[in-house]
């Protein structure tokens, strides 16, 4: 059995690259922007003492995968922002909101 040289391998790793950038590339372009937040929402984390830790629970079921995201939300609720203040900083999530 022959040796595949150094290049060569180079050259298959280089094109499955490629192709597999392409493959990002279209499915980024082909995902709907979501709309505009219509709200934001901030809250703060108050700083407290750690209390102690509580007993680990049984492991649970793994369930279906859910529905890719979409660009709407159920009845009742818009997009917005959900601002997260906490000591370590501030969080900004993307989500839908009840009105």
């Amino acid at each position: 059995m022959k040796k595949a040289s150094a290049s060569s391998i180079a050259a298959v790793a280089g094109a499955g690259l490629f192709l597999a950038a392409g493959g990002f590339a279209a499915a980024a372009l082909t995902q709907a922007a979501p709309p505009a937040p219509t709200k934001t929402v901030t809250i703060d984390v108050a700083t407290g003492p750690t209390g102690p830790s509580g007993p680990a629970g049984p492991k649970g079921d793994t369930g279906p995968e859910g529905p890719a995201g979409g660009t709407d939300c159920p009845n009742g609720f818009s997009f917005g922002d959900l601002v997260i203040n906490h000591p370590g900083g501030q969080v900004i999530i993307f989500t839908c909101i009840k009105d």
